[in-house]
């Protein structure tokens, strides 16, 4: 009974904490969710008015719409080139930046610079950095007798230059990731290790992974879900609202619902687009949480 008491008790204190970080759950993610579903069933194009319930004629749309499969190939793309090199960059750095080295507090937050600017900002700055004629890089390739690269102005070269920028930008953070959970790990298991004689090798890949696996799926998931959303790169490095690349070469899906929903007015259309992207991350979440028992390990000791 006062077990029960007690948990009545504590359940009533943290109501008050719990209860801001709810309401903006419900209002500002929960409530769209559901407006957005309701939306992609209708014509709805701005007008109460005009509004008409559609059923699923939004969603056959999309499965003839050649302009949306493009979106969802360029966006897989653009989440597993991102998710590779964000993990392993952020990890080896992470590892490197970990040892005793001179500087290493001020190359951590060096690496991690970039993840606290603004993404205007960034994209501005290397809109200078790869202009076809003035840029340096372009410069550089031009003094070593190379051929200058059209960076975002070929179809070729367009999304590898967002996937760099972006890259470039958010490593960091996963570096300081990794870096907070090998500070974390028990240092005897590394001399129980040396003593057996294990590799460095051996000790990375039966130890220091293991150990960071918790971090690793973590990181994984925050990865999946920032690269699936990203929208204002490419705003801003290729056009504005009519931009998306050559082509459409860097039209990802969340650009291309911005475009029809905000720039043609084809509301309807856009959030059943939205709510595809939304059933999309959540199938990769779902997989990554079915797969994480096979190799995520918690008892490291």
């Amino acid at each position: 009974m006062e077990r029960k008491l007690k948990l009545k008790n504590d359940f009533s204190t943290a109501i008050p904490f719990m209860l801001p970080s709810f309401l903006g759950f419900v209002i500002f993610i929960l409530i769209p969710i559901i407006i957005s579903f309701f939306i992609s069933f209708t014509n709805y194009k701005g007008s109460f008015a005009n509004m008409k319930f559609v059923g699923v004629h939004n969603y056959k749309l999309l499965l003839f719409n050649s302009k949306f499969w493009q979106s969802v190939s360029v966006t897989l793309i653009f989440v597993a080139v991102c998710i590779c090199f964000q993990l392993i960059l952020g990890f080896i750095f992470a590892v490197v930046l970990n040892r005793r080295i001179i500087g290493r507090v001020f190359f951590r937050s060096v690496f991690f610079l970039p993840v606290v600017l603004s993404s205007v900002a960034v994209c501005i700055s290397f809109l200078f950095i790869f202009h076809p004629s003035e840029g340096p890089i372009n410069n550089f390739l031009k003094s070593i007798s190379l051929s200058p690269l059209p960076w975002l102005a070929d179809k070729s070269t367009s999304l590898l230059t967002i996937i760099i920028v972006f890259i470039w930008q958010s490593f960091g953070y996963y570096m300081v990731i990794f870096l907070s959970g090998l500070q974390s790990i028990n240092y005897n298991l590394y001399e129980a290790a040396e003593i057996d004689g294990a590799s460095a090798a051996n000790k990375l890949f039966y130890i220091t992974i293991p150990s960071l696996s918790p971090i690793i799926f973590f990181s994984l998931i925050i990865a999946v879900i920032n690269a699936f959303k990203v929208f204002d790169h490419i705003y801003i490095m290729t056009g504005g609202q009519y931009g998306g690349g050559p082509a459409g070469s860097t039209r990802v899906l969340a650009f291309d619902i911005y475009q029809n929903g905000f720039l043609f007015w084809q509301i309807g259309y856009g959030a059943a687009e939205s709510v595809i992207l939304f059933l999309i991350v959540l199938f990769f979440t779902i997989i990554q949480n079915m797969m994480q028992k096979r190799w995520v390990t918690y008892d490291v000791e």
